[in-house]
């Protein structure tokens, strides 16, 4: 008897593209499709590298976006699901906004705001485009913010990485009630030497997971976690699992990229470990 083959997932992937160090679609499509999923690019933007140098070449792709969308609906395929991050400009947002209204209920929405980090606001990132991007927020089943993106949502100052139990379920609960369903708020610091990863739903469960903390700060950490959460929740693995194994994994990550020249600027290596991430999502 054959073997029945399971349908193959479709997630929308909504992020720009870089040249020189893994981040954003780089990062994306190669983890989305380690969890068997038929990952689809909407670029927001072209850089030359990721926006942790000094200089780059920014492209904006904005126009290009809006007709892929709208090519996308006209063919008719279904979408299982719609995972954005990076956007280039305030008209992305609201064609994303449309996107998300036409999307909810009918398909997974993760929101990962891609805007900031440690305390600063990207350069490309207006206050306009922080406002939307807090408007988006109540069509995301999922929110994935860092904690700077945290405080930029809630328009608080930021206060760094640190927040105890206590307070990180507060800032959680503020996050929530932006409106989507469920948030992971990434990245915070303990004076044990551990970094938490929090989850809340709106049905008032909460959840933290933890993993090592490592002595090196990459840019495309973020990218990592939030794309291996959504192809595992899109493969049906629960949410608390699905942020402790990304936990894990990012950390593993980062330790070998420490092995490789120039890690600094070349951001997260990961690319001989996503048969890990495979055997998790698919048992293969």
């Amino acid at each position: 008897m054959e073997k029945e083959t399971k349908l193959i997932k479709r997630v929308a992937a909504v992020h720009d593209l870089c040249g020189y160090g893994n981040c954003s679609l780089g990062i994306a499509l190669p983890v989305l499709s380690a969890c068997g999923l038929d990952a689809l690019p909407a670029a927001t933007a072209v850089l030359s590298t990721h926006t942790a140098f000094a200089t780059y070449t920014f492209q904006d792709l904005t126009d290009s976006l809006e007709q892929t969308i709208a090519h996308w609906k006209e063919i008719g395929f279904n979408i299982d699901g719609v995972y954005s991050g990076f956007l280039g400009s305030a008209r992305q947002i609201d064609i994303l906004h449309q996107f998300f209204e036409e999307s909810k209920g009918r398909r997974l929405i993760v929101l990962d705001p891609v805007m900031a980090d440690h305390g600063r606001i990207y350069k490309t990132y207006t206050p306009e485009m922080c406002a939307g991007m807090a408007e988006l927020a109540r069509f995301a089943d999922i929110l994935t913010p860092n904690m700077t993106e945290a405080a930029v949502l809630l328009n608080e100052q930021y206060t760094g990485q640190h927040a105890e139990a206590k307070e990180t379920r507060a800032l959680c609960e503020r996050l929530l009630s932006l409106g989507s369903r469920r948030v992971v708020l990434k990245g915070i610091e303990r004076d044990d030497g551990r970094v938490y990863n929090a989850v809340i739903t709106q049905e008032g469960e909460y959840y933290e997971s933890w993993n090592k903390q490592s002595s090196v700060s990459l840019h495309g950490t973020g990218d990592l976690f939030a794309s291996i959460v959504t192809g595992l929740v899109m493969q049906d693995k629960s949410l608390p699992d699905a942020v402790e194994f990304a936990g894990h994994f990012v950390y593993d990550a980062i330790m070998l990229s420490k092995t490789q020249p120039g890690h600094k600027a070349r951001g997260v290596s990961f690319e001989p470990l996503l048969g890990e991430i495979a055997r998790f999502a698919l048992g293969a």
